[in-house]
């Protein structure tokens, strides 16, 4: 018999770990779909959009806190209330996410 001695080849463990992730990926969008699309969409669309509403307003009441807004500071306090809210709502984890990438991309627009 010959031995395989092909160097930087996968496991067959990494393979399964790897098609497990993947798999739980797909689980969660279709799940997410679901919950935005499905026969509640307009009461939970409702419920995100209050809930990105609510993040905002705790992002702009932090900042006011500050003496001077920085770039920095601001993405700073965009992930931690972000991941506050993440932990909160763990349904939401994905618009959350998507919010918080939003709003630090509209940073300059912000007064304090």
């Amino acid at each position: 018999m010959k031995k395989n001695t092909k160097k930087g080849g996968m496991s067959k463990g990494k393979k399964v770990a790897i098609g497990a992730g993947i798999g739980a990926t797909v689980a969660a969008v279709g799940a997410g779909a679901y919950y935005l699309l499905g026969p509640n969409a307009k009461a939970h669309q409702k419920k995100v959009s209050l809930l990105m509403a609510k993040m905002k307003k705790e992002v702009q009441s932090e900042i006011k806190k500050a003496e001077e807004v920085t770039t920095p500071l601001y993405h700073k306090v965009v992930d931690v209330v972000s991941e506050n809210y993440a932990k909160q709502y763990k349904i939401h984890e994905k618009e959350i996410k998507a919010f918080a990438k939003k709003l630090k991309s509209e940073w300059k627009g912000i007064t304090k």
